[in-house]
């Protein structure tokens, strides 16, 4: 299996099956089920990783859509939490409703990567391509090892998209083609990060949407 993606979602993935093969032994289902998973990114998390120290513009492509630092959850954190691994469970203390970026990377975190879940993942590595056969009803995965520059193709059985809605910013084609003359900056909210003060202080804004 090609797991793309090792964010919330890849996370909870990998940490079931490693359930899964603890329930059912050596000789259980789960314990044949060989899974490879690639996260474009150094590190798991997805779009609440922290901005690394070395791409503090996210000029990489799997650093733009993260999430600014300080944010705060907008929903509170009793409707996100794990059934298995409370808030008080990683915590050890009373906390608010309303829980900032990264206490929630950690909390994610420390629970899927338990037992080891999350060790044989392949960081640094961008998925190219996925081709389906169906004449083989295989999936043929191209992946480039990000640190070393080289690419490389494998097939599976089966090929889970994990990577979730906000790897790229969503720009309609109508909207986009009423600011084609306008000379001002254009900003999508995604990009609206750290630096967000630098480009509207002092300013007329039109929000759109």
């Amino acid at each position: 299996v090609a797991l793309i993606g090792c964010g919330p979602g890849g996370m909870a993935f990998l940490h079931a099956l490693s359930n899964l093969r603890k329930e059912q032994g050596a000789d259980g289902p789960a314990s044949k089920i060989n899974v490879t998973c690639f996260e474009r990114a150094a590190s798991a998390g997805g779009i609440w990783r922290d901005v690394p120290e070395d791409d503090p513009k996210r000029t990489k492509p799997e650093n733009a859509p993260l999430v600014y630092d300080d944010m705060w959850a907008n929903i509170p954190k009793e409707l996100m939490e794990y059934h298995d691994y409370t808030f008080q469970d990683h915590f050890k203390k009373a906390t608010p409703a309303f829980l900032p970026r990264k206490d929630l990377l950690n909390y994610v975190i420390a629970r899927n990567s338990v037992d080891g879940a999350l060790d044989g993942v392949k960081y640094s590595h961008t998925v190219l391509s996925v081709t389906y056969d169906e004449g083989t009803s295989k999936f043929t995965v191209e992946v480039r090892d990000d640190t070393s520059g080289q690419t490389s193709k494998a097939t599976y059985d089966k090929c889970i998209w994990a990577a979730g809605l906000h790897g790229a910013p969503e720009k309609p084609d109508d909207i986009m083609s009423i600011l084609e003359d306008y000379e001002g900056k254009v900003l999508h909210s995604m990009e609206a990060t750290e630096d967000f003060q630098e480009h509207v202080k002092g300013k007329k804004i039109m929000l759109v949407g």
